[in-house]
């Protein structure tokens, strides 16, 4: 088992009752307790790592501090370095621990709000980057303010959520979640006030702005809009699911549960037969889910502490006791675009994941539209039908062809 992993196990039981006080939010309903005494736990489970996070710090300044000495023989020195590798491996794991928490506070926000409204809190305003994640919230100077604001909020009948306790908002202190959209509140801990703060709130201001308007800058794109399409999402959570118990007794697994679409899962550490379970797919793209949770790369995608609904499925995925894929037959797909006048060309590079084509009559070059790599993710993060995303596509295309169309015919 890798060793960011290995040390979950010490904290199976904070994982099976977080997933339990989850399942308990109901965003439909004025009680508030669940939500509030869910985050309590976070934030307590994330202080106490923090914790030992620079008590290891700590150890690891002194066992480099006692290497570079010149008294140190040779045996010493092997010991000191297996030392520092062992502090080393379990900075490792206690960081990851840091990101499962978290991931715990994402399932609380998406409870509240859809993930179509709430990805522009994970990336920069101004650049197409993510936000840089934040400090340690321990000894952070405001915290006890934010929290109040919380309560506040929450007196108010208004669900309301620590920013800082979640991986997949970026933006503010506080995010108020009783509206479709979120909106996040900068809380100062001071009158005190520095360029930092100002890019901060002009930030906010431009994200608030975005949502009110569903037009904005972002990105370094200029007119970004926002457009509404139908949120009948169609999915395969239950199908997954089926192949996180399935593994309980059988060393692998694989469900179809649509042409064109596998989810495949196998038992960690046992012989598989890798060409038996890819037979028939003549062109995979393969998402490896435990490796996108491994690296911290679930992003602001459906959180996998909701998808998987059972507090041992969860486990045993977090600890890598199950090994999970999605894959697509890319031929498959390349067919149903085909079949609506588009042609795919797969990419999955940081520039691109899916590039759609098009040749319109009177028109020399043809219409591109490139889908991001981030995006068509969420066909496997999220276990998203293909059918369901050919009709939204579709649906986008279609807008976009059009208002391309009527600037060339007005030009």
């Amino acid at each position: 088992m890798d060793s960011n992993l290995s040390m979950l196990k010490y904290y199976k039981r904070h994982i099976f009752a977080l997933k339990d006080m989850l399942d308990e939010i109901d965003p439909s309903s004025n009680d508030f307790t669940p939500l509030l005494e869910t985050q309590k736990y976070i934030l307590d489970r994330i202080l106490g790592t923090e914790l030992r996070i620079s008590k290891k710090k700590a150890e690891l300044r002194e066992l480099k501090k006692s290497l570079r000495s010149n008294r140190n023989g040779k045996e010493r020195s092997i010991e000191i370095k297996s030392k520092i590798s062992n502090v080393e491996g379990s900075l490792a794991g206690y960081k990851f621990l840091l990101y499962v928490w978290r991931c715990f506070g994402d399932g609380v926000v998406f409870k509240y709000i859809s993930k179509w409204n709430l990805k522009r809190l994970l990336f920069e305003v101004d650049l197409s980057e993510i936000k840089q994640k934040s400090g340690f919230i321990g000894g952070k100077e405001g915290i006890e303010k934010e929290w109040k604001v919380v309560m506040s909020a929450i007196d108010h009948k208004v669900p309301a959520v620590l920013c800082d306790i979640t991986n997949s908002i970026r933006h503010g202190d506080v995010c108020l979640l009783g509206a479709s959209d979120p909106h996040v509140i900068e809380v100062k801990s001071s009158q005190n006030s520095n360029k930092r703060v100002k890019r901060q709130i002009e930030s906010i201001e431009k994200i608030h702005c975005y949502f009110e308007n569903d037009l904005g800058s972002f990105g370094g794109l200029d007119g970004m809009r926002r457009v509404a399409f139908p949120e009948d999402e169609k999915h395969h959570n239950a199908e997954i699911n089926d192949v996180i118990r399935t593994l309980v007794n059988e060393k692998s697994c694989k469900i179809s549960p649509e042409p064109g679409l596998y989810y495949v899962g196998i038992q960690t550490g046992t012989v598989t037969d890798y060409d038996n379970l890819f037979n028939g797919i003549k062109e995979p793209l393969v998402y490896i889910l435990n490796q996108a949770k491994t690296d911290g790369r679930w992003d602001n995608c459906y959180p996998f502490t909701l998808s998987i609904r059972d507090a041992e499925s969860l486990y045993r995925f977090l600890t890598g006791e199950v090994y999970l894929f999605v894959v697509i037959d890319g031929s498959i797909l390349k067919e149903m675009f085909k079949d609506i006048g588009f042609d795919l060309d797969i990419v999955m590079s940081e520039d691109a994941g899916f590039v759609f084509s098009k040749v319109v009559d009177g028109y020399e070059e043809p219409f591109f539209y490139i889908a991001s790599e981030h995006y068509v993710g969420r066909l496997g993060l999220e276990f998203i039908s293909l059918k369901w995303f050919l009709e939204k596509e579709e649906f986008m295309l279609k807008e976009m062809e059009d208002e391309l169309l009527g600037q060339l015919q007005n030009a």
